[in-house]
């Protein structure tokens, strides 16, 4: 029976590659740091599947051999199979690029913003000939994007869930796999109406890629994702689809404003907006490098007496309402976007008891008093009941309010005006946050779950 690949031990030898440790192990694979006993002193990265005849893993070395091969991509060295050299798990050989991946490089503390520039100009170019190739990463981010030692040189990792033209899909559902909080959103939107097109698979495209480039480098300026990770998936999507991310340069304020707005542009709702390739990117970043001034030289981020990174404060988010046309009503077809997009709606249809806080009771009589000042004081609102899949208390500081021991979002909107999923309470929109389960590194995009 074939092992598991996670519990291979230092020691294990797998072909002609000897395990000398454990690098890290994802949704598609473990990877190990091997010496080549056939050149002692020679090291690798082997990455082996965790299933046998996984498909995943055979299409990553079709890539790995052909369409990636580029100086900007890991190195693919060969093929090894394990316990058995025939029929065992399948892995393959890269290089071992010793540095950080590019969100800890930043914040180093030498890292300047001119460097942290060139090199998302390298990794723009990088994207911009694999799309030319038809490859899609699908899966950029910080961690798959490492400053290689002693060069300074990005070198892009991990296409497990990469695209090329002709390859076998990878899941039933509408989007393909990827990370939560660097999905576009053209990608939640059209997960958003695939209950309306069963069968439908979202094409995914460069500027998928460049949204996702546009993530990382905001992680990389600000120490900060636009839109928080740990957000519930719901309230994730909708922060993704219609809130204007906070500019880098209002989160850090050393960010020179000209890679604040190329960032930004990265980052637009509509992907006709962003730079249309890789190149394009490439080229607004070294313009902006061209007419800079002694502010591209700082360091990243500040650092107190002991050396440790003086982190900016969380970018700050605001909840304007979703734009609706006004000209034709919505139908009850086209509510879901707003229901779902209103952060764990479907779910709130699910939860029993009122949408309203009952009313209060009205005090007993010999509780009363014929006291007044001015008009009548108005009786004190009974604050709103938790729901069952609720978030619990303590919420996050400067984002969620906290009521009966549990989390809601405040939105923009005002009674009478809240929208059918909120509570109204002392003048405000409140939002019940849903409970959610931490979310994987990399997850399937599938259809929105039966709710």
């Amino acid at each position: 029976m074939v092992g598991i690949p996670s519990a291979l031990e230092p020691g294990t030898q797998v072909g002609r590659w000897l395990v000398v440790e454990r690098l890290g192990m994802g949704g598609q694979g473990t990877v190990y740091r091997v010496e080549d006993l056939d050149h002692p002193g020679d090291f690798y990265a082997l990455k082996l599947a965790r299933y046998p005849h996984d498909a995943r893993a055979e299409r990553e070395v079709a890539l790995m051999m052909t369409r990636a091969a580029h100086p900007g991509v890991a190195r693919f060295h060969g093929c090894a199979r394990w316990p058995h050299p025939r029929d065992g798990v399948l892995g393959f050989l890269m290089d071992l690029v010793p540095g950080q991946p590019l969100h800890l490089w930043a914040e180093t503390g030498d890292t300047t913003f001119r460097q942290l520039a060139q090199v998302g100009g390298e990794v723009s170019l990088t994207l911009g000939d694999l799309h030319a190739r038809g490859v899609l990463h699908r899966d950029l981010k910080p961690e798959h994007i490492v400053i290689r030692e002693p060069d300074g040189k990005p070198i892009l990792l991990d296409f497990g869930v990469g695209w090329y033209e002709g390859a076998p899909p990878l899941t039933t559902g509408p989007l393909p796999p990827g990370t939560p909080h660097l999905t576009s959103p053209e990608a939640v939107r059209f997960l958003w109406k695939s209950p309306e097109r069963p069968g439908a698979h979202y094409a995914f495209q460069p500027t998928d890629d460049l949204y996702a480039l546009g993530v990382c480098l905001y992680r990389a300026v600000t120490g900060y994702y636009p839109f928080p990770e740990h957000w519930p998936l719901d309230v994730l999507q909708y922060g993704i689809l219609h809130l204007p991310p906070c500019p880098p340069v209002e989160v850090n304020p050393r960010v020179p404003r000209a890679l604040s707005e190329v960032i930004l542009r990265l980052l637009a709702k509509q992907p006709q907006a962003r730079y249309p390739s890789g190149a394009a990117v490439h080229e607004a970043l070294m313009a902006a490098i061209a007419s800079a001034g002694a502010e591209w030289d700082a360091p990243v981020f500040a650092r107190d007496e002991a050396g440790s990174i003086l982190r900016p404060e969380p970018p700050r988010v605001s909840w304007p309402p979703p734009s609706v046309p006004r000209s034709r009503p919505r139908s009850k077809r086209g509510d879901w976007p707003w229901r779902i997009g209103l952060a764990a709606a479907l779910l709130w249809f699910l939860m029993p008891g009122p949408r309203q806080p009952p009313e209060p009771p009205v005090p007993a009589s010999e509780w009363s008093t014929d006291a007044r000042v001015g008009p009548t004081t108005p009786r004190r609102e009974a604050e709103p009941r938790p729901l069952p899949n609720q978030k619990r208390a303590p919420c996050t500081p400067k984002l969620e309010l906290e009521f009966s021991g549990a989390c809601w979002l405040s939105l923009e909107q005002r009674p009478p005006n809240c929208p059918p999923q909120t509570v109204a309470y002392e003048d405000k929109c409140l939002l019940p946050v849903v409970s959610s389960p931490s979310i994987p590194v990399s997850v399937d995009g599938g259809a929105p779950e039966a709710r």
